[in-house]
């Protein structure tokens, strides 16, 4: 959970640009999630953070944002759908529940969307899909985030997703470790604020005389009683 920042300078601990998305949330687990995306001028600084809009690009969806505010804000709008219907999606693979087929549904109508204004290119690498005929529509700020939601999800890559073991992060990232062992989404962050609260627990059981190793485990359902909001 990183430190509460502005969408351009938001850590990217996801490894894939899907994750890093979901993870414009400060804290899911907390009463007040610390939203970074509050208008579409967020989502455009976020884009550029993450290297999915060159600044021209982003120089002129700031121009025609602010001549269609109202478009900007619908747009706005279906990012925050997309960030909930995409997290929802990974966290029910994640808990092993069956997925919500209206999320499945949700997130194919927008990657028909995208699949329509989008279109298969040559590269000096092979072959890659182009948008770039529509950078200049509001909404194609969307389509790098989904192609990548759908590039995870036919992919071996959704088995490789975790979520930070904080209850209160909530961050979803790739674990590419060698064992598969990343347990947090950022060990200086929440890894060390956890081992500082065992070692506090320690410390304060042995002056209460109380045995440290004797901690109740936590119960399988506290994480489930930890109130997640989206907008």
């Amino acid at each position: 959970m990183s430190a509460k920042k502005s969408a351009g300078t938001i850590k990217l601990l996801g490894g894939r640009l899907c994750l890093d998305f979901v993870n414009t949330v400060h804290c899911y687990g907390c009463d007040d999630i610390g939203e970074y995306l509050n208008n579409y001028q967020d989502l455009i600084d976020w884009s550029r953070h993450v290297g999915s809009m060159t600044s021209g690009e982003a120089n002129r969806l700031t121009l025609k944002s602010a001549e269609n505010p109202a478009e900007a804000k619908r747009v706005h709008l279906r990012a925050i759908e997309l960030r909930e219907i995409i997290y929802s999606i990974f966290c029910s693979i994640l808990d092993g529940t069956p997925q919500a087929e209206k999320n499945l549904t949700a997130f194919n109508e927008y990657l028909s969307d995208t699949m329509a204004l989008s279109k298969l290119v040559k590269t000096a690498d092979g072959f890659d899909w182009d948008g770039t005929a529509n950078t200049d529509r509001l909404d194609a700020i969307l389509n790098p985030v989904i192609r990548s939601t759908a590039d995870c999800l036919i992919s071996e890559e959704w088995r490789k997703i975790k979520k930070c073991a904080d209850p209160t992060c909530g961050w979803l990232f790739l674990d590419v470790s060698r064992n598969h062992s990343r347990r947090w989404c950022d060990m200086r962050d929440c890894g060390n604020r956890a081992k500082a609260s065992r070692f506090y627990k320690k410390k304060k059981d042995a002056k209460s005389g109380q045995p440290s190793l004797q901690a109740p485990a936590q119960s399988s359902g506290s994480r489930s009683n930890i109130r997640r909001h989206l907008l």
